[in-house]
């Protein structure tokens, strides 16, 4: 896969942008195909957050091992949705603005995804700040 962590991260800004929260995510396999979704909350109720709404959709990916799967989510992934990453087995999770930022704006669980993840068998990789100030911007179009 040759597009780098900006583009895909773009791309899960981009469907924030459209949807007019400041969640987007995008998963994506090893060979450039990918699925994507924005958060849905405050229509499908609490748990349709921008992570789960994609892996909802992971099926029509084609890959053999979940591990090779990289998921980018402009927020952090809060708790519920890092757990859910983890029995996925997705292998990397890549995020823009992290969860302390978020809260200043709404609500959140004060529980890292990296704390989530140290709790978990898997080696599952975390990489943050990936166009942070992009992420954090959106915040301020709600």
């Amino acid at each position: 896969m040759e597009e780098s962590h900006e583009f895909w991260m773009k791309m899960a800004i981009d469907l924030a942008r459209e949807s007019k929260t400041p969640f987007g995510s995008v998963i994506v396999d090893n060979e450039g195909q990918f699925v994507g979704a924005y958060n849905t909350a405050i229509h499908d109720g609490a748990i349709a957050h921008a992570e789960i709404n994609a892996l909802r959709k992971i099926d029509k990916l084609d890959y053999n091992h979940p591990e090779d799967l990289i998921i980018y989510s402009t927020v952090e992934p809060c708790p519920m949705c890092m757990s859910a990453i983890i029995w996925t087995e997705i292998g990397q999770v890549v995020y823009g603005a992290d969860i302390p930022f978020a809260s200043t704006y709404c609500k959140q669980i004060n529980l890292r995804a990296q704390e989530v993840a140290n709790t978990s068998t898997l080696d599952t990789i975390i990489m943050g700040g990936i166009l942070k100030e992009d992420c954090e911007s959106l915040f301020k179009l709600k």
